[in-house]
């Protein structure tokens, strides 16, 4: 006990003086980043050049701003050098940090800079930093392999950038390429990094073929804006943990995973975001509150195109999603979500609401091309002011869904407009029109659905009941059966106006159904071997007859007759002859 006592006294005795030798700090900053075989370590006014943890050489700048051209003309081989061929290309194998204080530069002078791939972790190449600064303009950063040649994938330890805390880190005008590590480290040091604490920016910029284009992870108020993340290994964009950030106008093509993966920050709002060809979703967000998505445009990616989970209190406003699997996925425990005013075209599912959300708003907008346009297994949902067209079910209802409203809805074409499974409770339907069906308008096994207003026209069965309903103020036109009932089951009608084809309302042995103050119109109006019950003022008649139609083939068969009757009678008429004189030239 002792020994330790006076081992530590005397540590704490030295630690100024070691801290007064740039040696010593030297020393220890190459220990704290991982014993890198070259080291660069500029300080305010001071550069050092270390190699395997001694001081080789020092340069002194004069400043403690420093630019990539005079560490290219000063550092010496084998640390960074020019390009002999090319000044403007510069060539770094060394790792560079800064320390508290320091700027360094890039960019104008130096319009490429390659960094070598190293074979180790210890050969690579990395520029670090914390309460610095590092600002990179109108150039190329791009890893190249450890003799200065293509770099393999996967083979060589990859480049990165990390700026921590207190640091600034902008980018502007500038392609960041091959850079991230692999394995353990790739969260952390995954290409280009803002990390906590860190500030910045990047703006028209292009990350392209890191292992993740670009990541926040506890930064503050750092802009993107014009950022374009492509071919990543991982994701394009990650946004974790971060505050105050600015999104405009961010787009991600071709990534291995999802193109913007953003999450662990409340009232967070991302604009413009465009994603294509992504190998995940388009954009997914992970458990958050406040998540306002504005005008995002998704197209062709594999995984999805918009996938929130438990995003409690968020927003995704005109949202344009095409050609994909699902376009607006929203699932998770908590989820409260409002889809306002989306365009999605083409895949499985339009809109999904899962079943372990807790509630959901959809609001405007098309959607078209889906096997599913909209599908509802959760509770406390409601639909209204859209338009579904050709998706083979409009609406389908299922799971445990309960409280769930379809207001002024419009669906047209496709097979079915709406169903809802036998699992459902409290669907009700206000103001919905289906349109040309090509098989039933609407099919139910939900108990206690409810009807008011809306129509359906053009389908084989306008409405398939296979459990309790009520039906008020519903028009039917056009279909080849109106309403029909399942075995015993009992529905009401109100006000209902049925024009069908060939059977009104039929009801199968066991069901009733009680209409008031409502007329049904068919060459069959009542079928089936179960109770139809009319009340008030309801009438029953076959339906009316098509007069204008009938006249017009009157018309035409009159028209012919006078026709055939002019034929016959001139038939021996000599036709007449013209004088030879006479010399036609029409």
């Amino acid at each position: 006990m002792t020994v330790a006592v006076t081992v530590l006294c005397a540590l704490s005795a030295v630690s100024p003086a070691m801290a007064a030798d740039p040696a010593q700090s030297d020393l220890a900053a190459w220990q704290r980043n991982g014993k890198p075989d070259r080291l660069i370590v500029i300080r305010p006014g001071v550069v050092d050049l270390v190699h395997h943890g001694v001081i080789e050489a020092r340069r002194s700048p004069g400043t403690a701003d420093v630019r990539m051209s005079w560490l290219a003309a000063n550092a010496g081989p084998g640390w960074i050098t020019q390009d002999g061929d090319d000044p403007s290309t510069v060539r770094v194998g060394a790792a560079v940090l800064l320390t508290p204080g320091t700027t360094l530069r890039i960019g104008r002078v130096t319009r490429k800079v390659l960094f070598s791939a190293g074979g180790s972790a210890a050969s690579g190449t990395w520029i670090r930093g914390s309460r610095a600064t590092l600002d990179i303009r109108d150039t190329t950063l791009a890893a190249a392999g450890p003799r200065g040649g293509s770099l393999a994938d996967g083979a060589p330890v990859r480049p990165y950038i990390y700026m921590g805390a207190g640091g600034r880190l902008d980018i502007s005008d500038s392609t960041v390429s091959g850079f991230g590590l692999s394995g353990r480290a790739a969260s952390r040091f995954s290409g280009v990094t803002w990390g906590k604490g860190s500030t910045g920016s990047a703006v028209r910029s292009t990350f392209q073929g890191n292992r993740t284009g670009l990541r926040l992870a506890g930064s503050v108020e750092v802009l993107l804006n014009g950022v374009t993340a492509k071919d990543s290994v991982e994701d394009g964009f990650v946004l974790n943990r971060d505050t105050g950030t600015s999104v405009t106008g961010l787009t991600a093509r071709g990534n291995g995973r999802n193109g913007v993966t953003v999450g662990g920050t409340d009232g967070r709002t991302l604009s413009r975001v465009t994603t294509r060809d992504n190998e995940g979703v388009g954009i997914r967000a992970t458990p958050q509150h406040g998540l306002s998505l504005v005008r995002a445009d998704s197209g062709s990616d594999r995984g999805g195109g918009i996938r929130m989970l438990s995003c409690v209190t968020c927003t995704v406003s005109d949202a344009t999603v095409r050609h994909t699997k699902t376009a607006v996925s929203i699932t998770g425990p908590g989820s409260r979500v409002t889809v306002d005013r989306p365009r999605l075209g083409g895949g499985r599912t339009g809109i999904s609401l899962g079943k372990d959300i807790s509630s959901a708003t959809v609001t405007g907008g098309t959607v078209g091309d889906f096997a599913r346009g909209v599908s509802v297994s959760g509770p406390r949902v409601t639909v209204s002011g859209i338009r579904i067209d050709g998706s083979r079910t409009g609406i389908s209802v299922d799971g445990k869904a309960h409280d769930v409203a379809l207001r002024e809805v419009t669906i047209t074409g496709g097979r079915t407009g709406v169903t809802a499974a036998a699992t459902t409770t409290g669907v009700s339907l206000t103001s919905v029109q289906v349109r040309n069906a090509s098989g039933k308008g609407l099919t139910s096994a939900s108990t206690g659905l409810r009807i008011k207003g809306g129509s359906v026209s053009g389908a084989s069965t306008a409405v398939d009941l296979g459990a309790p309903a009520r039906l008020d103020g519903l028009t039917i036109t056009g279909a080849q059966r109106g309403i029909h009932l399942t075995r015993t089951v009992r529905a009401t009608g109100t006000d209902l106006d049925v024009l069908a084809e060939r059977k009104g309302i039929e009801a199968d042995r066991g069901s009733v159904i009680d209409i008031t103050d409502s007329r049904v119109r068919a060459p069959l109006a009542m079928a089936g071997d179960g109770e139809i019950v009319r009340h008030g003022r309801t009438e029953v008649t076959l339906p009316p007859f098509p007069w204008l139609g009938f006249a017009a083939i009157v018309a035409l068969l009159s028209a012919i007759g006078l026709q055939t009757v002019h034929q016959v009678r001139h038939r021996r008429t000599p036709r007449p002859k013209v004088a030879r004189h006479v010399r036609n030239t029409a």
